[in-house]
């Protein structure tokens, strides 16, 4: 037994140390922002969820004003009719499958409104100028037939 060591006992144990990866950051995803409670309510019936259609007009709108929940679901039931007027339009395509070019000629239309609304004054001075025009021509015309017929001169009130 002498030439046994004697080794001390620790009666606490160290605890064994694994060696660790370093933490992998993950992505952040944008986080949309959560609606309000009043947003989701009962969308039976409705063709889009309100927390969308309410977040995509309070961007617009800004969020100092309130929309009334009667202008909400009305927005949202209009633009469900208007999908469904786009997508009879993109469904009367001659091919198996609806493309772009069916997409386009579907909006085309409303594209165009907003174009005649940006052109509304030139449309309004070119209208003008053609009614200055037809009635610098009759008047001439008058001239001409009141010439013609020998009789005095008609002014003409336009």
């Amino acid at each position: 037994m002498e030439n046994e060591q004697i080794q001390p006992q620790n009666p606490i144990q160290q605890p064994q140390v694994q060696p660790q990866a370093a933490p992998v950051e993950q992505p952040q995803m944008p986080v949309a922002p959560i609606a309000d409670a009043t947003d989701e309510e009962d969308d039976s019936g409705l063709p889009f969820p309100r927390a969308r259609i309410v977040n995509l007009m309070k961007a617009q709108i800004g969020g100092a004003k309130q929309i009334r929940s009667e202008v909400k679901e009305s927005m949202n039931l209009w633009m469900g009719e208007l999908l469904q007027k786009l997508s009879l339009e993109m469904s009367k395509t001659q091919f198996g499958s609806v493309g772009m070019a069916d997409f386009n000629r579907a909006t085309k239309p409303y594209d165009m409104i907003t174009d005649i609304v940006k052109d509304e004054r030139r449309l309004i001075v070119s209208l003008e100028k053609l009614k200055l025009d037809a009635d610098q021509l009759i008047r001439e015309m008058q001239r001409f037939f009141a010439n013609l017929k020998g009789e005095k001169q008609v002014e003409f009130v336009g």
